[in-house]
């Protein structure tokens, strides 16, 4: 099992390694009327907003992929897996619109027996020789893919500022990642769900967000937080120790990007 100077290292290499490679020659090429005005603060908000932005890919994702690997599970390869899935036959395409519109009308029903459920009409209705491959459409596809035992885990680490109503987005592409592994007949367990890498509501993420996430389930649909982490490194309280790691970097590690803001 993982300890917390484990966790910690690893967590400190991510965040270094990731953000020194975001600032390596990294210009504000862009220019706005502001810049006559607040040209210091004018770049700041440009390159830390960037930073953020892609905090998903540079830091979240890596810091999933290396806890999970040192916990055991094997990482594979989502860009192989996004490059190529079946394309949805209509038949297909009604039974996923039909569990849907369930779905979103009754939120306790659950994607796995959705799982269950899709399996079998597939089996039944689909000639699985005929079916064309296609590359999965930009921000439908999986981030992370994970494998241990005989279960496959699939999740997408979203944002933390969500939009009203992107629950039912959300369900639709989990819902689509089940079908592309099941017209591949993937033999396994599956798990797909959402993963949100902090609470920026200090322990109220759920009522604060959750009508936003409906119709996912709690902490089984959709995690954040130590609901999140806590599974990959099998470490209670991950969380607390990523915030503690971000402090212990502080104002001295920041300093040294300092130039970029001149």
């Amino acid at each position: 099992m993982l300890s917390k100077n484990d966790l910690k290292e690893i967590i400190e290499e991510t965040i270094s390694h990731n953000i020194d490679d975001f600032f390596n020659g990294k210009e504000v090429k862009t220019t706005h009327m502001l810049d006559h005005i607040f040209p210091r603060e004018r770049k700041i908000r440009s390159l830390i907003g960037g930073l953020e932005t892609s905090m998903g890919t540079r830091v979240w994702e890596p810091l999933a992929k290396e806890f999970a690997k040192k916990s055991g599970y094997d990482v594979c390869d989502e860009k192989k897996f996004n490059s190529s899935v079946p394309v949805i036959p209509d038949n297909v395409t009604t039974f996923i619109s039909l569990w849907e519109k369930k779905k979103n009308k009754d939120p306790s029903l659950k994607l796995q027996q959705y799982w269950v459920e899709l399996k079998e009409y597939i089996k039944d209705n689909v000639d699985l020789d005929s079916l064309d491959f296609r590359k999965i459409p930009k921000g439908e596809g999986v981030d992370v893919i994970l494998a241990c035992d005989s279960e496959l885990i699939m999740f997408d680490i979203k944002t933390n500022q969500l939009n009203a109503g992107g629950g039912p987005k959300f369900l639709k592409n989990i819902m689509n990642w089940y079908a592309y592994l099941a017209l591949k007949e993937y033999p396994g367990d599956v798990r797909c769900f959402l993963a949100f890498p902090f609470d920026p509501h200090s322990g109220k993420f759920w009522a604060k967000e959750g009508g936003k996430v409906t119709p996912l389930i709690k902490a089984e649909e959709a995690f954040v937080a130590d609901e999140f982490w806590d599974q990959l490194t099998r470490v209670k309280g991950t969380t607390s120790i990523i915030e503690e790691t971000f402090k212990g970097l502080g104002s001295e590690f920041g300093k040294k990007f300092s130039g970029h803001f001149e």
